[in-house]
């Protein structure tokens, strides 16, 4: 939302809320008549304006839902504008910047653009006055030519400044880690965060959702807490915890992210230079100084040499220097999942194994999250090579790496759907064993005697999404051998977990078409 200081021609019309959520776009619904008497069109943008602010949402029209003197808000639009039945709003037609238009024509051409021009551009993404057309013209000409090392750094900085931003004082080390993906489970924040704000370490995460994966760690996060909070509280949870785990899509954090990411999940087309941005962008909203970014790279994961591994290492060096943070980034080996459980109930499961040092933790997962910990202990000047590993690795032998996130759940409010915390006077605790799984199970068998040659992780990906994931927070798959393992005949290789048995059902056919386990 925006604070509004121009005056325009306009209406007042009396708010009349609607009980639907669209889920991405932000809607008003006018009388017919209303409407025409604007110049107002469907699907035109239209600024709502209230005690001093305003959106831009785009138009339906109606002959009898609203009456003429009233617009209709879907639940999103009351929202974000602080409305309610009744009120009095004003309602303006939206003047969309010509340097904008012009801009997008120069990126079709393949020309560069100016400093300028790409601010104008992401103000009227984030501030909903582009239309989607105009949008999807702009995310396509990064198609065209290259994006330039500089229009990269500074399409980072306008995503972050036309949007919440998190300060601290000058000098203070603020810290992040952020993965791009691509590797089934590998839910290493949910253990660094906490361990390495036992450290006195300041690490405000905040995540996105999974839009491909079976679970991104938006998903897995919100099976234990509470993650959708104001700045305000943010602020409060990092002051109380020195860390928090939120997702930056409720907080206006870089909107312009949000919505580019919409346009291209269609055909699943992305941009690196796209991509590098729009993650620096939230890295630099929220205030971070030191930044790791991990690239797994694999034969089946989203990097999958070293060529494309360094061109992503390249781009996030350069972002990251412009927007003046220390960085690290790390290309680590993807060959098959990272820990056994695929799908949020069963990746946090893992996690909490790890950070309650439980005899079934994943080694990998383990050994994977002290690495990268120990490299941002690096970059921050805790300590350097093997006694960084020790210390990161001494934080969940001692239990405080637990300690804190025991904290971290009970400032953000735990979740009561998947979890049975015990409340002892000051101790917090939820246990990796008592979570509550998905409703139906069954275990698929081998086959023959042999061994596991590849786990095929976009396979993997398809069939944990065809039990529920990642909507289904309880749904998913749990692997009990990996690559190298021998198995006999009729010995357990996986479980599915789904809250239907048709949701299992249809995973089997899948797995007929095409078994993600390659064996010899």
């Amino acid at each position: 939302m925006t604070k509004t200081t121009e005056t325009k021609h306009a209406f007042h019309a009396k708010v009349k809320k609607i009980d639907i959520q669209d889920g991405e776009s932000l809607i008003a619904v006018l009388n017919e008549h209303d409407a025409w008497e604007l110049g107002v069109n469907k699907f035109d943008k239209i600024e709502i304006k209230h005690n001093g602010e305003y959106i831009v949402a785009d138009a339906d029209l109606t002959q009898h839902l609203v009456a003429r003197g009233e617009i209709g808000l879907f639940a999103e639009t009351t929202e974000k504008l602080h409305v309610n039945n009744k009120d009095i709003v004003s309602i303006h037609h939206t003047q969309r910047e010509n340097l904008t238009v012009n801009a997008i024509k120069k990126k079709m051409r393949g020309e560069d653009i100016t400093e300028e021009e790409i601010n104008s551009i992401i103000k009227d993404i984030s501030e909903n006055k582009l239309t989607d057309t105009l949008a999807t013209y702009y995310v396509a000409s990064s198609f065209f030519k290259e994006t330039s090392d500089k229009e990269m750094y500074l399409t980072a900085k306008a995503m972050a400044e036309n949007g919440v931003t998190f300060k601290y004082p000058k000098d203070e080390i603020i810290a992040d880690k952020h993965c791009i993906g691509g590797v089934p489970g590998n839910e290493t924040t949910m253990i660094m965060i906490p361990l390495l704000a036992s450290l006195g370490i300041t690490m405000p995460k905040n995540f996105s959702k999974a839009i491909t994966s079976p679970a991104a760690t938006g998903e897995c996060v919100s099976v234990l807490m509470n993650t959708e909070f104001e700045q305000p509280e943010i602020e409060h949870i990092i002051k109380e915890c020195n860390a928090c785990l939120i997702w930056g899509g409720a907080l206006d954090l870089a909107p312009a992210d949000d919505k580019l990411i919409k346009i291209q999940y269609p055909l699943a087309m992305q941009n690196i230079a796209k991509v590098v941005s729009s993650i620096m962008a939230k890295k630099y909203a929220m205030g971070v100084s030191h930044s790791l970014i991990d690239i797994p790279m694999g034969p089946t994961a989203k990097v999958k040499n070293i060529q494309e591994a360094q061109e992503w290492k390249q781009k996030f060096e350069t972002v990251g220097k412009g927007l003046g943070m220390k960085m690290t980034v790390q290309i680590t080996e993807a060959n098959e999942p990272i820990g056994a459980g695929i799908g949020a109930v069963l990746q946090v499961r893992e996690v909490l194994r790890v950070l309650q040092q439980h005899p079934k933790r994943p080694t990998d997962l383990e050994e994977k999250a002290v690495f990268l910990a120990s490299k941002i202990i690096e970059i921050v000047g805790l300590a350097q090579g093997e006694e960084a590993i020790k210390l990161a690795y001494g934080q969940l032998v001692s239990g405080k790496a637990w300690e804190k996130m025991q904290q971290i759940i009970k400032v953000q409010a735990y979740n009561k759907e998947y979890t049975a915390p015990f409340v002892n006077g000051k101790t917090y605790e939820v246990k990796s064993e008592e979570l509550k799984l998905a409703e139906y199970s069954e275990d698929i068998v081998a086959e023959s005697d042999g061994e596991i040659k590849n786990i095929d992780m976009k396979q993997l990906n398809m069939v944990t999404r065809s039990l529920g994931a990642p909507h289904d927070l309880q749904a998913g798959i749990y692997l009990h051998h990996k690559t190298g393992a021998t198995v006999k005949k009729g010995e357990v290789l996986f479980t599915l977990y789904a809250n239907s048995t048709e949701r299992i059902d249809t995973a089997k056919t899948m797995l007929e078409e095409k078994a993600f386990i390659e064996m010899k």
